[in-house]
């Protein structure tokens, strides 16, 4: 009896342990178990986050390594395999703004940001691991400088932040991708020797006036239109750029122009131009010229008769007289057409030109060449 009642008591008393043992239980960390090292400055990706207002989740999305993220409420979450658990989803209780700091050492790919949750005052730490950075809609955070923080990222997407000014690229020699977009602010796009650049992107960029394309000889692609007042781009030794989107702009020549001899497509409307010769771009398929209001001069490059390759020339709504017209007429080549019954897949606009009405149009039509209208409210958008 007294054994039974021994038995009793110690099983008593391993209860009340147990149940000890769980009132105490750190519940700040959840998620996976893993040890991390300590959060700094230097190994995190800090910023505030206010949820305020009536959307209170936050969503991160990551890839490439292990991860935590403090967020700022006294919770730590841990995530082993982002891999395999790529979006962080989190709710906050409180209407307030928090402090939120993501372990980021071995993480490859990380997306933060969005316009529904305000974002501000972004800090990186060293992430010499992150090969893809989509960081957007953030405030209160006039410079970025990705040559420090991720020396090795080789796509980057940075758009929508009120109040950026600076981003500096200029080490990062390994980035491939830019995507650079809707920073009313942003002044200096800091490039550098980027061997490995093959297409960048940097539309809607109200005060940016410059670019240099300096030391980026592999570059590819460009698409740079929609900067009010970008007007000048550097350039250094040939450049193998075969496709360049500069419409909506401010520039009144493009003198750099002959630095990309392997050039195929252009687009360079709704500019400041005046004279616009391309004679030294044999490459050309498609130019896009038009809506250039001063544009009295164009010139396209020779063609070669058994093997044209300008297939596309838009011209419209410039100031091209019927003398300029006819010139640009004489140069098109006789479009190639395998099958007669069909039209060619060669087309010219040039109506809204003081010379559009009385110019030779069947130098055009002979050559085989379709003939094609811009409505004017499609120009003036």
């Amino acid at each position: 009896m007294k054994q039974s009642k021994l038995l009793l008591g110690l099983i008593g008393i391993c209860l009340l342990f147990g149940f000890s043992s769980c009132e105490g239980e750190d519940k700040s960390v959840f998620g996976d178990d893993f040890e991390i090292p300590e959060l700094t400055d230097a190994n995190t990706i800090q910023f505030t986050v206010d949820v305020t207002g009536e959307w209170k989740a936050l969503q991160i999305i990551v890839g490439g390594g292990r991860m935590a993220v403090e967020w700022g409420d006294g919770r730590l979450q841990k995530v082993e395999n982002t891999d395999a658990n790529p979006v962080i989803h989190y709710k906050y209780g409180n209407s307030k703004t928090y402090r939120v700091r993501i372990w980021a050492e071995e993480l490859e790919f990380c997306s933060v940001g969005n316009e529904a949750t305000p974002f501000s005052d972004l800090r990186l730490g060293y992430l010499p691991k992150m090969k893809t950075l989509n960081l957007n809609s953030f405030l209160d955070t006039p410079e970025l400088d990705l040559s420090t923080s991720c020396p090795n990222v080789e796509t980057i997407n940075i758009g929508n932040w009120a109040d950026l000014e600076r981003i500096d690229l200029s080490q990062c020699v390994k980035i491939q991708t830019i995507d650079v977009y809707s920073n009313p602010e942003l002044t200096l796009l800091k490039l550098g020797q980027l061997p490995a650049l093959r297409s960048l992107k940097c539309i809607f960029n109200d005060a940016l006036v410059s670019l240099s394309f300096k030391g980026l000889t592999n570059l590819s692609d460009v698409q740079c239109g929609s900067n009010p007042q970008l007007s000048i781009i550097e350039t250094g030794e040939k450049i193998n750029v075969r496709s360049l989107s500069i419409g909506d702009c401010a520039f009144r020549s493009l003198e750099f122009i002959n630095s990309f001899p392997l050039l195929q497509e252009l687009s360079c409307s709704s500019n400041n131009l005046t004279s616009l010769d391309l004679s030294e771009l044999p490459l050309l398929r498609s130019v896009d010229c038009s809506d250039n209001k001063k544009l009295v001069h164009l010139q396209i490059p020779e063609q070669n008769s058994v093997n044209p390759i300008l297939q596309n020339l838009d011209c419209s709504f410039c100031y091209l007289d019927e003398k300029e017209l006819n010139a640009i007429f004489c140069v098109l080549p006789v479009a190639p057409n395998p099958y007669p019954e069909y039209p060619s897949g060669y087309g010219i606009t040039f109506n809204g030109n003081p010379g559009s009405e009385n110019c030779d149009r069947k130098l055009v039509e002979d050559k085989g060449w379709n003939i094609f209208v811009n409505p004017e409210d499609l120009i003036n958008r």
